[in-house]
């Protein structure tokens, strides 16, 4: 198993019991988890879900706020990648972990990319996943060893190669199917004002002045799949 990239120096505890979600169609992979997770110190309440849909309306309907997702990416309907969108919006104030059976570079970039806060792999020990979730609860990103590069490295070397951070890159996926600033806020839970400023960056970092070059330079770089939609001016 890729040893998971982790500080060496001691984490500082979550404030109060940590609200944790599994999210995961496999009933009995949620059991086997939350045996673990269950024994980590910083961790208080723990809830399942199957789907992303049922994790949604679960978190709606709690008066807890979710502190941490644990969110398997191979699932029925939505998959993980593609949920963590709506859980964000759902869980606004969560870190969210995804969890795979594989840890392809490009699963693991993918993750990245859309804005996840670590990625475990199944394979993952006991005592993996525990310091894992004490270092997303401080805050830290927690992605397999060799993966933490910047997102934008491990392309082919080039003149004014983007580095982007986990967030700009979320940023430059919606921007890149056409939302404006103040849909890409409301989508991810930021101010407008926030987004420009990413915006921005994501521009700068390209080497572009507008959206229909930003589609076209992120293609062409890999940092977005498949022929862009029109763009909003």
């Amino acid at each position: 198993m890729p040893a998971l990239s982790l500080p060496e120096q001691a984490l500082p505890m979550h404030a109060l019991p940590a609200h944790l979600l599994l999210v995961d169609d496999h009933q009995l992979f949620r059991t086997g988890l939350r045996l673990i997770v269950q024994d980590h110190p910083a961790v208080g309440r723990i809830d399942e879900a199957g789907t992303v849909a049922q994790a949604c309306a679960l978190a709606a309907s709690l008066a807890q706020e979710v502190d941490l997702v644990l969110l398997d990416i191979q699932m029925p309907g939505m998959n993980g990648l593609d949920g963590l969108q709506p859980l964000r919006q759902a869980c606004p104030g969560a870190r969210v972990v995804l969890v795979s059976a594989s840890v392809a570079p490009d699963a693991v970039r993918e993750a990245r990319m859309r804005g996840a806060d670590g990625f475990l792999p199944k394979s993952a020990s006991g005592a993996d996943i525990l310091e894992a979730i004490s270092q997303v609860l401080a805050g830290r990103p927690c992605f397999p060893a060799g993966s933490m590069a910047p997102v934008g490295a491990g392309l082919p070397p080039g003149p004014g190669l983007p580095v982007l951070t986990a967030r700009q890159g979320e940023v430059l996926q919606l921007l890149c199917t056409g939302k404006p600033n103040k849909v890409i806020a409301r989508d991810l839970g930021l101010s407008e004002n926030t987004v420009r400023v990413h915006v921005a960056a994501i521009f700068a970092q390209l080497g572009v002045n507008s959206r229909s070059t930003a589609l076209l330079a992120a293609q062409r770089l890999g940092l977005v799949e498949g022929p862009g939609q029109a763009l909003l001016s």
